[in-house]
């Protein structure tokens, strides 16, 4: 039997990293040469809505780092970017009619321009906070892409709030850079080097603030154009799920963690997915363990106790309940009945 992993690779849009070689260029390094090492051209890097393999891009950033000297790369390639560099999540954060309107539709919509990350919105009392992570494994240059990622952020609350807005506090999980003065003079705020999380805090009455963007038809339009593209995903996780989910059973790995691990997405987006598509995890999960454990009653003579086992259970009674629960049978009962001659 084959074991080897069905992990997907994320992909992200260019959006971002369109600029590259034009950074490359302006630091005083030839973008041919760095590209195509990395087994790119700069043809892949031209159309922002070209969608390119997260971990390769990660270790391309890496190599610009190395080839220009410049740890800052990420910082100032976000720079050259902005809220419609992240096409429909951005533009829809750009046409709500609020700010926090703006930033839950960005933390709702991201993984329509990157699978390999994810955004989330806290709110307290006084101060809210917008983090980014990164769930994709093996990924390299992460300090780039968070510099990157932060920077966005404020370039999004600088076109919704004025030119003029500044985060309370910049929270950068990166070690201090060697040079400080390009974060300080762009981000104008206390910068938090080897923080806990990666993102920006700032007061929560800026949610209550309406952009000058904000286009209630628009947004219309772009939400449905968003719900088209999140339903073409749904069917994608649908067709791939049940032979996922197979595998990973007989491989004793078919925690939520793990599934969404072999698709390439955070928990998150899975359990938000599977609810768009009108299930959940633990149906879909129940649905396989069902049709394993009637292939397994009827061609075998395992004893129950070791089917349970193989289905991810921790006793065979948990087994029997859910069987029953299934099939209106034992399983011993429903063996007794259907077991081939």
């Amino acid at each position: 039997m084959e074991t080897g992993s069905l992990k997907q690779s994320c992909t992200f849009r260019v959006g971002p990293l369109v600029n590259l070689s034009k950074l490359l260029i302006k630091l005083g390094c030839e973008p041919d040469a760095i590209i195509g090492r990395a087994g790119f051209s700069q043809e892949d890097f031209k159309d922002t809505e070209r969608r390119l393999p997260y971990v390769p891009c990660s270790r391309l950033l890496a190599d610009c780092v190395t080839a220009t000297n410049c740890d800052q790369f990420g910082l100032l390639l976000g720079q050259m970017a902005g809220p419609s560099y992240l096409g429909v999540a951005g533009f829809l954060a750009s046409t709500a009619a609020t700010v926090g309107e703006a930033l839950q539709a960005l933390a709702d919509n991201l993984d329509l321009h990157d699978e390999g990350g994810t955004v989330a919105l806290q709110v307290e009392d006084d101060y809210c906070r917008l983090s980014f992570s990164i769930h994709q494994p093996g990924v390299s240059a992460i300090a780039q892409i968070h510099d990157l990622s932060v920077v966005i952020m404020c370039e999004i609350m600088r076109a919704l709030c004025g030119g003029e807005w500044n985060a309370s506090q910049v929270h950068l999980v990166r070690k201090k850079p060697r040079h400080l003065a390009p974060h300080i003079r762009y981000f104008r705020t206390a910068v938090l080097f080897d923080a806990e999380f990666c993102g920006i805090v700032f007061p929560s009455h800026n949610l209550e603030l309406k952009p000058p963007s904000a286009d209630k038809l628009l947004h219309h339009h772009l939400e449905q154009e968003a719900n088209r593209l999140h339903q073409v995903q749904h069917q994608q996780i649908m067709e791939m799920l049940p032979a996922i989910l197979h595998r990973c059973l007989l491989l004793d790995q078919c925690t939520v963690r793990d599934i969404a691990a072999e698709l390439g997405i955070h928990e998150r987006t899975l359990h938000r997915r599977l609810k768009s598509a009108g299930t959940t995890f633990r149906r879909e999960l129940d649905s396989v363990r069902e049709s394993l454990s009637i292939q397994l009653l009827e061609v075998s003579g395992l004893p129950i106790y070791d089917i349970a086992m193989s289905l991810g259970y921790a006793d065979s009674s948990g087994f029997v309940r859910a069987f029953h629960r299934w099939t209106g049978f034992t399983p011993a009962s429903w063996r007794k009945q259907h077991k081939r001659k």
